[in-house]
């Protein structure tokens, strides 16, 4: 009886605790990220739906289905249609998303004695039959549960494994041999324009959660290049705002070069060129996070220059309150300032010589500003540790 494993080639995008591989027998499974899936399996971008492919088997051939809004990507060039059943040749690859899924079809599985204790309900997730030592103890196990009464000929004939009693030099073994994996050839299967049209108009129009039901051909294209060229502004738009903001982080820090040695800035980039690589690589997962950290900053560096200036004009006025013109002038021993000319004329002085002073306008810059400028920085960075 035919089954089919699919493993994962790239199991550094496979999250921890998925199966690396799994076996479908001709009942066929589903595989997705729910826990009611045959083969739960997950990537670390998310891409993965909750059931993405189904596995089926018909007239001695297997096929899988797409069933997800994400899509699969067929020997890395050809997409396979939503709800398209797709015969599974031996060396397929199917991508999805970070994973690359590989197709290996095995026959029947030669077993001597109890062939019912190989069998099972589902499909499982190892290649039992490369395992020499499960092959081992296999045969060790049907040697105790032979007939006593059948002749040693006939043990003889019908084991395939190794057998423990038998000197190696006369036991008979099959050396291994390498098969070179045949490279599967990109087959392109007719598909009428209608309905690629149509496919291409309802994956649209979910991505922009809008109904186009009413829409044609001509106007989806055209609304599918506004959408690109609207993409790449904001994308434009987040790169030239991210060296903006670099630019003013690094005046910041150059402000005060003592208080700014132990300030850590990160450097925030966007590369519209990357992000526009990673898509057409379907890594999707990587675009969406830079785009996301690039606005989380530019909120972050909002709010934080927001407070850096309420902290500076608090301070500058609490610094030229009459009460504290009052015990400045008193410190400095004028207690003859009776009138109001005379506290008048002391206080221009004293604004005149606030103004020639550099040292001043630095303490109120760095003492006032960039403290609360940082510690808002802090205080949002600690709600999206990632």
């Amino acid at each position: 009886m035919m089954e089919l494993v699919l493993e994962v080639i790239n199991t550094p995008e496979l999250k921890e605790g998925c199966s690396q591989s799994w076996r479908f027998k001709q009942s066929g499974g589903v595989l997705g990220r729910s826990s009611e899936c045959e083969w739960r399996i997950e990537d670390q971008s998310f891409y993965v739906s909750r059931q993405h492919a189904r596995v089926s088997h018909d007239d001695n051939a297997f096929y899988l289905t797409d069933i997800s809004r994400n899509g699969i990507l067929l020997n890395g060039v050809e997409a396979i249609a939503a709800g398209e059943k797709r015969r599974v040749e031996h060396g397929d690859t199917y991508r999805m998303g970070g994973l690359d899924l590989r197709a290996c079809l095995v026959g029947p599985r030669n077993v001597r004695a109890n062939p019912a204790a190989h069998s099972s309900d589902a499909g499982y997730p190892v290649f039992a039959e490369l395992d020499p030592l499960a092959a081992w103890q296999t045969s060790d196990g049907n040697h105790y549960l032979s007939n006593d009464l059948s002749s040693p000929m006939e043990e003889r004939g019908g084991s395939s494994g190794v057998d423990p009693y038998v000197s190696s030099d006369r036991e008979q073994l099959l050396l291994p041999e390498l098969v070179p994996v045949p490279l599967p050839a990109a087959r392109c299967y007719p598909r009428s324009a209608d309905d690629t049209a149509g496919f291409f108009r309802q994956r649209l129009a979910e991505a922009l959660d809008v109904d186009m039901s009413g829409v044609d051909s001509t106007a989806c294209e055209a609304l599918a290049i506004e959408v690109a060229r609207l993409f790449k502004q904001c994308i434009d738009g987040l790169e030239h705002g991210a060296s903006t903001r670099n630019e003013l982080e690094s005046e910041l820090g150059a402000c005060h070069p003592e208080a700014g040695s132990g300030r850590e800035r990160t450097v925030d980039s966007v590369d519209a060129g990357l992000i526009i690589q990673q898509l057409l690589q379907r890594q999707s997962g990587q675009a969406s996070r830079m785009i996301s950290r690039s606005f989380r900053a530019s909120r972050s560096h909002q709010v934080a220059l927001l407070a850096g200036c309420r902290a500076m004009a608090r301070s500058a006025l609490e610094h030229f309150s009459p009460q504290r013109l009052h015990w400045q002038f008193e410190h400095e021993d004028k207690p003859w300032l009776r009138t109001a000319g005379n506290r008048w004329r002391a206080y221009v002085r004293h604004h005149r010589t606030l103004a020639q002073d550099d040292q001043w306008t630095t303490e109120l810059w760095n003492r006032d500003f960039l403290k609360a400028y940082d510690e808002h920085i802090r205080l949002i960075n600690t709600l999206y540790p990632n």
